[in-house]
């Protein structure tokens, strides 16, 4: 009997794993690459990147063209979105672009050295990119799975990679606490200054992600999309209603740590700030219930108010993560 249940489970292992194997083949046959860009080429895009940093930290863009998260930050440049916990329901297809000026203008770098050689190599129609953002890593840093908004972008997704090799993974689940990764269903090198074409199966069957540990030096990646003709966008009173958008450029303060990097950082276990916050506010809850003599369901109900409101866009209230697009 037991060999029954033995073999039984053999069956079931290999079934599973035809079943990966022909997924990942349909993931592989939707992605192109292309190495078009030159390392002094690479070079020069690099610097510029360093300069949209600098002027990010500088306070100098619109609001809502940074956006900043533990060893990762976002440039929005053409149109940028609401996603995460700035959505007031969660979940795909909740996500809006901003209204018009929100974000800053592609830069004219980006379609000089980039777009301009994605659509002189045919990667792209000239004409076909009106939102480029740019994703700057630290060592260890990461972004969970999920699916480009299909209500918001066209396909293909073009995506080109600087600074140092990385790879780009799909089917992963995340947990936290600390951060894990399952095994990927297919896992893609993205080698400094390749190009990474998403279509099809790739681009809208399948989550990708990029995990901590592929993450080992800095990285950055140029994401260049259409969006959609009848993609839903925010109003301006929406979002700041007195406010006329010429008005709403204010200093961000600068988060970026100047620590040097620790190379092992990726490959441990690491603890979110969000999660040394909860731990901060939970031990300041445990010391007003005993000075205010409030008992001890009341302040556990407390702390768990508190960490369900803390989670947001990378994380969710539980320790398994729904995989969303974004």
């Amino acid at each position: 009997r037991r060999e029954r249940v033995r073999g039984a489970s053999d069956d079931d292992e290999s079934e599973y794993e035809e079943r990966r194997d022909a997924e990942a083949l349909k993931v592989k046959s939707s992605i192109k690459q292309a190495n078009i860009f030159t390392q002094e080429e690479c070079a020069r895009i690099e610097a510029k990147i360093d300069e949209v940093v600098a002027k990010g930290d500088k306070g100098l863009y619109r609001e809502h063209t940074v956006d900043r998260a533990p060893l990762r930050n976002k440039y929005f440049f053409g149109e940028g979105y609401t996603y995460g916990s700035q959505l007031e329901k969660r979940g795909p297809g909740q996500e809006r672009l901003y209204s018009k000026g929100e974000v800053d203008e592609i830069p004219d770098w980006v379609h000089e050295l980039v777009i301009d050689r994605l659509v002189t190599h045919g990667v792209i129609p000239e004409g076909f990119v009106n939102s480029a953002v740019i994703n700057d890593y630290q060592p260890g840093g990461c972004i969970v799975s999920h699916v480009d908004p299909i209500h918001i972008f066209e396909r293909p997704i073009v995506s080109v990679s600087f600074f140092s090799d990385s790879a780009l993974c799909f089917g992963c689940k995340f947990q936290f606490k600390p951060i894990r990764v399952s095994e990927p269903v297919l896992y893609l090198p993205v080698g400094r200054g390749s190009v990474t074409i998403l279509s099809g199966y790739a681009a809208d069957d399948i989550t990708h992600c990029i995990r901590p540990q592929d993450i080992k030096e800095r990285r950055a990646v140029i994401i260049l999309r259409k969006t959609r003709l009848d993609a839903p966008r925010l109003s301006s009173s929406s979002l700041s209603p007195s406010i006329h958008s010429s008005e709403r450029r204010h200093i961000l303060k600068a988060k970026r740590s100047h620590r040097k990097a620790d190379p092992d950082a990726a490959h441990r276990p690491r603890i979110l700030e969000m999660d040394k916050e909860l731990q901060r506010r939970s031990l300041s809850s445990r010391q007003r219930r005993h000075s205010d003599g409030s008992s001890e369901n009341s302040w556990r109900r407390a702390d768990e108010r508190e960490l369900g409101s803390r989670y947001t866009h990378d994380h969710a209230p539980t320790r398994r993560v729904k995989m969303r697009r974004h």
